[in-house]
């Protein structure tokens, strides 16, 4: 499936942002948000069962729309946060994500450019490494990136700290996605999914964004990315050998 898009008219998008207990970051992710150069038409933050002030914080910013997922797991959270999306597009970004101001036009602009573009992800630096306008860590980023996308064989893959596809896109995998945290990678998940059904993943290089690395690079979760990448590819050998069957 090829998902066609009209694009005269201005693509309004929508932010979704799942959250467990990041009363200490989620108000640096939303002020960013609130300084985009061209405004997000919609914020999302999915609260998945905190035990902290992390939907008060999300309250207090005026336009923000706060749901409540209480299944513990993203990808629960997601698609509470995904289906309730009224946007045209619907970006996904993680409570330690800071995006830079031009981060939401960008994206605008991508999907108005090319009406067969299903999906979108873009470049990240390092929050603590950089300041300002100083974004520090893009090289080390993309390296990574590549090295994993070899890996998978596909590319680009799409991560769930800087992500965007066309509301249409969604609805097209919504029930090709598996929901559990433990027994899926949720963004290679989509990513696959996407692939599988013939659309198209573009990479933006101004979808520029920060994130808390240090939040990522843990031993547990490697390890945990490691067995749900696998098994998240062996769901979609086996799709491939059904279809040829």
């Amino acid at each position: 499936m090829n998902i066609m898009r009209m694009t005269e008219q201005r693509v309004s998008l929508s932010v979704v942002i799942p959250a467990r207990d990041e009363e200490r970051i989620l108000e640096a992710c939303l002020r960013a948000l609130s300084l985009q150069s061209d405004p997000v038409d919609e914020i999302i933050v999915v609260d998945n069962g905190s035990s902290d002030r992390t939907a008060d914080i999300a309250r207090s910013h005026a336009g923000v729309v706060v749901l409540t997922e209480p299944r513990p797991g993203i990808t629960y959270a997601r698609n509470t946060g995904f289906d309730a999306a009224t946007g045209d597009a619907i970006a996904r970004i993680d409570a330690d994500t800071i995006v830079t101001p031009g981060w939401a036009g960008a994206i605008r602009r991508a999907f108005e450019a090319d009406a067969g573009l299903a999906a979108l992800t873009g470049p990240a630096g390092f929050t603590r490494l950089s300041t300002g306008d100083r974004v520090v860590g893009r090289t080390a980023y993309g390296l990574v990136k590549a090295a994993h996308e070899v890996l998978i064989g596909n590319g680009p893959v799409l991560y769930g700290h800087n992500m965007a596809l066309r509301r249409e896109a969604w609805e097209a995998i919504r029930d090709l996605v598996t929901v559990g945290d433990h027994v899926i990678s949720e963004d290679l998940d989509v990513t696959f999914a996407l692939q599988h059904t013939g659309q198209r993943i573009g990479y933006e290089p101004d979808m520029l964004v920060t994130i808390a690395v240090e939040r990522t690079l843990r031993y547990d979760k490697i390890a945990q990315y490691r067995r749900t990448n696998r098994l998240t590819a062996e769901k979609y050998r086996r799709r491939r050998l059904e279809s040829a069957a």
